[in-house]
């Protein structure tokens, strides 16, 4: 087995390396949460980086990943995701583990993941003892999206004949206290709920309806026996979740289920709507637990968009300031009577501009430092 050079891995090492085995890929900010809340940040780029660097000698690998990712506007985004050393090491720590996907997700869909992973991270921290218990430990099993697929047929009136067909939750996560199931989808907002042709569903709505026949569809040839029985024989009870984000969006999705459910003959399948607010503290209070997730840092979700009007507004303001300044230094120079601006809260400035920049946005932080308080 390759062997990492220069980095003994410490037991928070092993957590983070479990983590990236369970969630697939994760944000630097992520990481920071589970590893080091409360420090810099800096300290966790500063060890993700010697995780990842290069080894000069053959045999030598490190244990984890930095993928080549940029957002649709062009800005890098740092996403760590572990190598094939990293995940044999993983392994020996999580023995719950399915095999990999054999290649990365795009950049889109790894936006979406990342959303998701946000509700991972919270139930890490409500539900894990110490930062350095293994992960392995926590009352849940979390089964990121690989190549696995899930089947089924469904009859096709309109031609006349069954059809093969195929499902890929987001994420499963199994409750071995409770012994339930839960078939994770991330619903962003960005499809429709329900059609106005009464003939034809929204993107939500199909998604229901193609669980509804995994879930409570018979097998041809197999008796009583459900899709989902012939796939999971550990009699675990499914559900299916849908994480939407706001309560707004999550009332619309709970009616457009009501009345899509209606005379269908579906009512053993068992759905729940919760925002990604949310989601962590139900989950936590189905496993017995408090839903005491208060106690942490708020958990913010923002979007490319937002995020670049948060940098060209504190540019706006940070050069509305050197002009100020400027003027101001002119002034003094031409008059006697000099005029006083208060200093300006510099410390403040750059950790506002760190914040947008390097959290946000995702760009690599210099490691000579910066100067200046411009975000560009």
């Amino acid at each position: 087995m390759a062997r990492v050079k220069g980095a003994v891995l410490t037991a928070r090492d092993r957590v983070l390396l479990s983590y990236l085995a369970i969630a697939r890929y994760a944000s630097t900010l992520q990481l920071h949460r589970l590893l080091a809340d409360g420090h810099d940040i800096s300290l966790v780029y500063r060890r993700l980086r010697r995780l990842s660097a290069d080894m000069n000698r053959p045999g030598e690998s490190p244990p984890v990943r930095r993928l080549a990712y940029r957002r649709a506007e062009g800005t890098a985004v740092a996403v760590w995701a572990l190598t094939q050393y990293g995940r044999a090491v993983a392994e020996d720590a999580v023995p719950y583990l399915r095999p990999p996907g054999k290649a990365d997700v795009s950049a889109r869909f790894l936006l979406h993941t990342l959303m998701l992973n946000d509700v991972l991270v919270e139930l890490v921290l409500a539900l894990r003892q110490s930062p350095e218990a293994p992960l392995a430990e926590l009352p849940f099993r979390w089964l990121c999206e690989n190549d696995e697929q899930l089947g089924f047929s469904v009859f096709r009136q309109d031609l006349g004949q069954t059809r093969a067909s195929i499902l890929k939750p987001d994420a499963i996560l199994e409750l071995p206290g409770p012994r339930r199931r839960l078939f994770v989808e991330a619903e962003t907002g960005a499809h429709s709920i329900a059609t106005a042709d009464p003939l034809s569903h929204g993107a939500v709505l199909k998604k229901l309806e193609r669980y509804a026949r995994f879930i409570t569809g018979l097998v041809p040839g197999s008796g009583p026996t459900t899709f989902y029985e012939a796939a999971f024989s550990d009699g675990l009870a499914p559900e299916l979740v849908l994480l939407v984000h706001s309560e707004g969006r999550k009332a619309k999705v709970e009616a457009a289920i009501r009345e899509w459910s209606r005379g269908r003959g579906v009512e053993e399948l068992a759905v729940r709507v919760l925002t990604f607010r949310g989601a962590a503290a139900e989950i936590v209070s189905l496993l017995g637990g408090q839903a005491a997730l208060s106690r942490g840092p708020r958990l913010v979700t923002i979007d490319d968009h937002r995020a670049r009007r948060l940098r060209e507004g504190f540019n706006a303001v940070a050069e509305a300031l050197n002009a100020a300044r400027r003027a101001v230094a002119e002034h003094n120079g031409r008059c006697g009577d000099r005029l006083v601006l208060p200093p300006a809260p510099m410390a403040e400035l750059k950790d506002l501009r760190d914040l947008i920049k390097h959290d946000l946005l995702g760009e690599p932080r210099s490691p000579r430092g910066e100067t200046g308080v411009v975000a560009r």
